[in-house]
């Protein structure tokens, strides 16, 4: 499943400023919302771990342990289930970047796992929303199984180097998507992370995003949140709860993540 295309009826929208403002970034600000979820944290992380160097192999996971080990409203305090963004199944539709080249190409196939190039074998997405101090806060939670660690590292690998050359990108999302993407430096979570925020234009619409992606063994974990500002602290909440139930939860993963 495509989480680049899921929810856009349901994301949250930005300032006035934001909507057609060229400097999307900017806009959002760089703090985050302050919502309830966990003990979201307050301000920017600058310090960046050093990842585990596990390269073990194991089994891909089916959907249905998939399912299992996804995270629920109850698993982290103040969420609450959307289930309108639940969803499927590996992504098997490679997107093409209308702007900005291969590396944002690149960028949009990494975030979505796509089967075709990262061997992607199942995946199951759960909505989220939580209340923010400046209104709600949307978070989606996917889980994807890979045939292989390496598939999962590569997803992390090209995510990580593709958001570095890819400042700008458009695409077709059944409608024109426009991204202004800025990599962040946080601590690694699981076997290897990477962050992401980027400023969002639907049409006249704009929304603020932060997205993780974290490997965990065979599986890679995508968390986006997506407010009136860049919410690190839930993101960096939700993913460290998914991580800890993934690994109790299929003991296959934690011993191929150790």
């Amino acid at each position: 499943m495509d989480l680049l295309r899921a929810g856009r009826a349901g994301r949250v929208v930005c300032v006035a400023a934001f909507v057609l403002s060229v400097g999307a970034l900017s806009a959002c600000g760089g703090s985050s919302s302050g919502s309830s979820a966990g003990t979201a944290r307050t301000s920017e992380p600058s310090v960046s771990a050093s990842p585990s160097a596990s390269a073990a192999h194991a089994k891909p996971l089916t959907e249905g342990r998939l399912k299992a080990a996804v995270i629920t409203a109850a698993d982290v305090p103040g969420l609450r289930a959307d289930t309108s963004e639940d969803g499927s199944g590996a992504e098997t539709q490679r997107i093409t970047a209308t702007s900005g080249g291969p590396v944002c190409t690149q960028f949009l196939n990494a975030m979505s796992a796509y089967a075709g190039t990262y061997g992607s074998s199942a995946a199951v997405v759960r909505g989220f929303t939580v209340q923010g101090s400046n209104g709600p806060v949307s978070i989606l939670v996917s889980l994807v199984s890979h045939t292989s660690a390496a598939g999962a590292q590569r997803v992390i690998d090209d995510a990580r180097k593709s958001a570095k050359g890819c400042a700008h990108l458009t695409y077709d999302n059944g409608g024109s998507t426009r991204m202004n993407l800025a990599p962040l430096s946080l601590p690694v979570m699981g076997d290897d992370s990477t962050v992401t925020r980027a400023g969002v234009i639907i049409g006249k619409r704009g929304f603020c995003m932060v997205m993780g992606l974290v490997r965990v063994g065979t599986v890679s974990l995508n968390v986006m949140v997506s407010s009136d500002g860049y919410d690190y602290g839930d993101l960096q909440t939700v993913a460290k709860v998914s991580v800890g139930k993934l690994k109790k939860v299929d003991p296959q993963v934690a011993s191929a993540a150790s």
